[in-house]
């Protein structure tokens, strides 16, 4: 927000909002601001689905309606392309999610002796709050659950991640920063007996070592059929349905038929597998070594081939690339884009990104070394927060 003071953040106004705010203090070089009233309200301005949405923090878009969030996002990814070749006569296109509540297939939560929540906004405090809408209806059944079997043996700090398996299964990983009772193993066994719960694991600050109940392994379901298997702490996509869109979008613009591709961050396969189904050859680099085991065993069972190796992401093995698809954490990809023993060489590049920031500092680089933007879409991942997932295609001539 644009203040006689210069620009402010101040969670809770929207654009074109007319407020009152109280001046905080200045972190990372922002000044920020607390919202005390509203004067004049957006148009798209609605009251949230969630009583807690205002003090959790996780959902600061839930106050604004779909087209407000849309436009919010779309000017993320329109700044980080802005000035850049290619940009000006690329329209940005949008895929939206089907569900805005109930979509999320995995959550991270926070306990502090026994309370079990989400961490507030720029805080380490837990807000202690009984459900989350935006979570899938095994995840929100499983929280109950976890609430009720766990929280009472819970000591000191650490955290639960809940994460779905098959359809509707969920497997529940505890990380404890202190070492916990007998009492708490006792409840994680308990609780892995529950139908829903496919598997409970638990690991302590102390010795590390995870002791484990029932499965350990995730299923995630395809929507063209079939599913990727791999460990339960290996990433995946939060949004199942966007995440199919986002698969074909890829193959779409990474065109691997017959060509020489590089897949890099490829994680148990999310592109892998179709990729291997179409390109010429394809590498696929991951630091992982569970998940590259398990993208091994996901394309062995479908008959597919292709060269999966335990590296760095950012030294690729040596080879006459045509097309590079890569999906790094939010760091992005600097060092791989500076390097000119790699780049430019790929005619395409296709860039999956979680955080338009690094997007924007990685896409100048791209093209000062000769490449230019060609597609760009949004993919509204995580409806009623900030996050967006990115796609650019860059191409060489």
């Amino acid at each position: 927000m644009e203040t006689a003071n210069g620009i402010v953040l101040v969670p809770g106004a929207l654009p074109t909002e007319r407020v009152e705010i109280e001046l905080g203090s200045s972190k990372r070089g922002a000044a920020r601001g607390v919202l005390t009233r509203i004067l004049r309200a957006a148009p798209g301005r609605r009251e949230p689905a969630c009583a807690d949405a205002l003090r959790c923090g996780g959902c600061p878009l839930m106050i604004a309606n779909t087209e407000v969030q849309r436009q919010i996002k779309l000017g993320f990814l329109r700044d980080a392309c802005r000035g850049l070749p290619g940009s000006d006569t690329t329209d940005i296109d949008w895929i939206t999610s089907p569900a805005e509540l109930g979509y999320r297939r995995r959550t991270r939560l926070a306990w502090h002796g026994s309370s079990i929540g989400y961490r507030q906004f720029h805080s380490k405090r837990i807000n202690d709050i009984a459900e989350c809408i935006v979570l899938a209806r095994p995840l929100r059944d499983a929280w109950t659950q976890v609430r009720a079997c766990l929280a009472p043996s819970l000591r000191g700090e650490g955290e639960i991640h809940l994460q779905l398996t098959d359809a509707d299964h969920v497997l529940v990983d505890l990380r404890a920063e202190h070492d916990q009772s007998p009492n708490l193993f006792e409840a994680c066994e308990a609780l892995s007996r529950s139908p829903a719960i496919a598997g409970v694991s638990l690991r302590t600050g102390e010795t590390g070592h995870a002791a484990s109940w029932g499965e350990t392994q995730v299923r995630l379901l395809r929507a063209a059929g079939g599913s990727l298997e791999g460990p339960a702490g290996a990433f995946s996509q939060a949004n199942d349905a966007v995440n199919a869109k986002l698969v074909e979008a890829v193959i779409e613009l990474a065109e691997p038929e017959g060509r020489r591709v590089l897949e890099l961050h490829s994680g148990i396969g999310n592109f892998t597998v179709r990729l291997a189904e179409l390109a010429k050859t394809l590498v696929a680099v991951e630091q992982d070594p569970q998940a590259v085991r398990a993208c091994q065993d996901n394309l062995e069972r479908r008959g597919l081939r292709a060269r999966v190796t335990v590296g760095d992401a950012n030294h690729p093995p040596k080879g006459k690339y045509e097309v590079i698809v890569l999906d790094p954490p939010r760091q992005g990809a600097k060092a791989l884009f500076e390097r000119s023993d790699l780049l430019p060489g790929p005619k395409r590049i296709v860039y999956v990104s979680c955080d338009t920031a690094t997007l924007a500092r990685d896409l100048r680089i791209a093209t000062a070394k000769g490449y230019r933007i060609e597609r760009a879409i949004g993919l509204d991942m995580f409806p009623q927060t900030a996050h967006l997932e990115s796609l650019v295609l860059l191409v060489h001539a």
